[in-house]
């Protein structure tokens, strides 16, 4: 039976192995810096070209991994995101998602060491986990954003998480709506509805 661990520690493994720098974002970051909830997933911002997608997703193939490599690289070049399974039953997504914006840059640059399931890797600091909270807002992002603000209350940075809110809500569509939201959780107020 796969576990979320274990498919963590295989990712861990591959992109080690294939020297793709990454972060580990999603449950798994926001759980290092607010409080651990169950997940069925594993997500990492990789650095990585265009070009190399195809190979990254051959290797996780020989690891192990389910992934059509083509398919791979044709959703990343629409969206800078690819899924892989690892697993039988259940099936534990891996989610890659690229760093290709100033923000996401600055996500990377910024990450911190940590250690988690014996590996030693890491993971964006608490505003910038924060931002990346409240830019999806979904309704299981909500508890999340509430415990990183109250384990680090006193000690974000608000200068920081106003600039790059302000950069998001500049680049239209949903993200309009993320100083509002940051504002929000903050203040210890209601935000616009969360996705489902």
């Amino acid at each position: 039976m796969a576990t979320v661990p274990e498919a963590f520690r295989k990712v861990v493994e591959l992109l080690e192995a294939e020297r793709t720098p990454f972060v580990v974002i999603g449950a798994l970051a926001a759980g290092l810096q607010g409080d651990p909830r169950m997940t069925n997933d594993v997500d990492c911002m990789v650095s990585i070209k265009t070009e190399d997608v195809a190979d990254l997703a051959r290797a996780a193939r020989s690891r192990g991994f389910e992934v059509e490599p083509e398919l791979a690289e044709t959703q990343w070049v629409a969206s800078g995101f690819f899924r892989m399974w690892y697993g039988d039953s259940p099936r534990i997504a891996v989610d890659m998602m690229t760093s290709n914006s100033d923000f996401f840059r600055e996500v990377v640059w910024r990450a911190e060491p940590v250690r988690l399931f014996g590996c030693e890797i890491f993971v964006p600091s608490a505003e910038d986990i924060l931002l990346l909270k409240v830019m999806a807002w979904r309704m299981k992002d909500l508890g999340d954003i509430a415990a990183i603000v109250s384990r680090h209350r006193g000690r974000l940075d608000r200068q920081y998480l106003d600039k790059w809110a302000v950069w998001l809500g500049s680049k239209g569509g949903e993200l309009e709506e993320v100083p509002e939201r940051l504002s929000a959780v903050l203040e210890g107020r209601s935000g616009p509805p969360a996705v489902p």
